[in-house]
């Protein structure tokens, strides 16, 4: 849990530091390549130094909730601005690897304000045949996002809130425990011989995603068989 404080602490004083240096949009969290390339001429050595902490501490907070992936993209900017961690972008890699060839579904938590394309990318994955296997669960608190025509055209099989489309993917709405449903979904996938290549859970109802992400820290079972992208 510290963690998940941790990332909200840090992204909050990153975000006021942005302001202060002049941009007003959440780059500085949410693309930080693109802020400290356009960035980093503009700023005083202070400045530098300051945004170069920020940046490392983060990689660390998010390396110990195991987004190693992103971890890596926040070490690589700390060092654009001059620190040095290839031991530590070295091992996000490398750890990045080991989940990939873990076996694990890997899960993707999306967020976003309305009308940043979240029903769009949802209804597209559900729709086009791009040969991947990906479950989308819409939680309670979810908008109304998918596509109510496109899932009573497309089902396959329906087994209580889970839905197959004709592409394979999988809609599922979760009104309950996301463990429970997330369990059935994968028991469901091992037994019918489909496995998952990955799972989206959408939480636009949600004004912070991070007791979702929590999810997958408290359940061994869970655990065992996903890890958070």
């Amino acid at each position: 849990e510290r963690f998940f404080d941790g990332v909200q602490f840090i992204n909050s004083c990153m975000e006021a530091y942005a302001k202060v240096v002049g941009d007003e949009s959440d780059r500085v969290v949410k693309d930080p390549g693109s802020f400290v390339e356009e960035y980093t001429s503009k700023l005083t050595e202070e400045q530098k130094e300051m945004l170069r902490k920020m940046y490392e501490v983060r990689g660390d907070i998010i390396t110990g909730l195991g987004a190693n992936k992103r971890a890596a993209v926040d070490y690589q900017c700390a060092q654009k601005l001059g620190a040095e961690l290839k031991d530590k972008v070295a091992q996000a890699e490398a750890k990045t690897k080991e989940k990939k060839a873990s076996g694990k579904v890997p899960v993707t938590v999306l967020t976003g304000f309305l009308g940043s394309g979240k029903t769009t990318l949802l209804n597209h994955i559900l729709k086009e045949f791009h040969g991947k296997r990906i479950a989308v669960i819409e939680n309670e608190f979810g908008e109304v996002g998918i596509d109510d025509s496109l899932i009573e055209a497309g089902p396959l099989t329906t087994e209580e809130n889970i839905i197959e489309m004709n592409n394979g993917c999988i809609c599922c709405t979760v009104r309950g425990d996301l463990i429970a449903g997330l369990k059935k979904m994968m028991k469901n996938s091992i037994k019918n011989g489909k496995p998952l290549d990955g799972v989206i859970i959408e939480t636009t109802g949600l004004a912070d995603p991070a007791p979702v992400a929590q999810t997958f820290f408290a359940d061994d079972y869970v655990q065992q068989k996903m890890h958070l992208d």
